[in-house]
């Protein structure tokens, strides 16, 4: 799509522009506390029932980074009560497993198939729950200062629901069709091959997509793409 969903070539609506602005600025704090602890990158999930992981926002915003995605597919089941029940923060450290005073996010040292290291923060906020997950050594992260990095994710985080729930209460609901399109091309499909998949012609998929941008208030399908992930319309 050339144009923006209403139709205006290069223009967006107030609302989107303070949207946009509102999660850039979220970004931007996550990104300034993953350098206070000196981690590699960050990644900040919501978790719902049936949905597992959905990636909010992380080092790569407005895009969702790789490692997101891989956590998301990759975070065993039991994580969903843990995060339910607890706000406990765990680490997972390079070359061994966690010691039993630790937790990790998988049964495996490193919970995303690589060795690597790094430390996860559970979230609650609004009756919404999250996870924070910052990887790298992070040896800028002392223990005595771990209470107070945690509250300050527990108040991004609920700034990040706030801006969310927003978005959300202005958007019409979505059909299976149109989220269906959303899924795929969040997972790299053409619109000739979302056709395929879900035996339509292109311009019927095109049309899917141009309305669920429309009703996302999303300037183009990869936006759209980016606001149902954070509101966890797709996973």
């Amino acid at each position: 799509m050339s144009k923006t969903a209403k139709g205006k070539k290069g223009a967006s609506s107030p609302a989107l522009a303070r949207e946009l602005k509102a999660f850039a600025a979220l970004a931007s704090a996550f990104a300034d506390l993953a350098n206070e602890a000196e981690a590699d990158e960050y990644s900040v999930f919501t978790f719902g029932p049936g949905l597992g992981l959905v990636p909010a926002i992380d080092s790569h915003f407005p895009k969702t980074s790789r490692i997101s995605k891989r956590l998301a597919e990759k975070a065993r089941a039991g994580l969903g009560e843990r995060l339910r029940s607890s706000s406990r923060p765990f680490r997972w450290r390079r070359g061994r497993r966690s010691g039993s005073h630790e937790l990790c996010l998988a049964d495996e040292a490193d919970p995303l198939g690589h060795e690597g290291s790094g430390f996860a923060l559970p979230l609650h906020a609004a009756g919404r729950h999250g996870l924070a997950v910052f990887f790298g050594e992070t040896p800028g992260l002392s223990d005595d200062m771990l209470v107070e990095f945690h509250l300050h994710c527990v108040r991004l985080f609920s700034a990040l629901i706030e801006v969310t729930n927003a978005s959300a209460r202005r958007m019409p609901a979505m059909s299976n069709r149109e989220l269906d399109c959303l899924r795929l091309t969040a997972d790299g499909k053409t619109s000739e091959e979302i056709a395929e998949l879900l035996h339509l012609s292109a311009h019927t998929a095109n049309q899917y997509l141009t309305a669920a941008a429309v009703k996302l208030d999303a300037v183009n399908r990869t936006h759209a793409v980016s606001k149902a992930l954070r509101m966890g319309l797709i996973s």
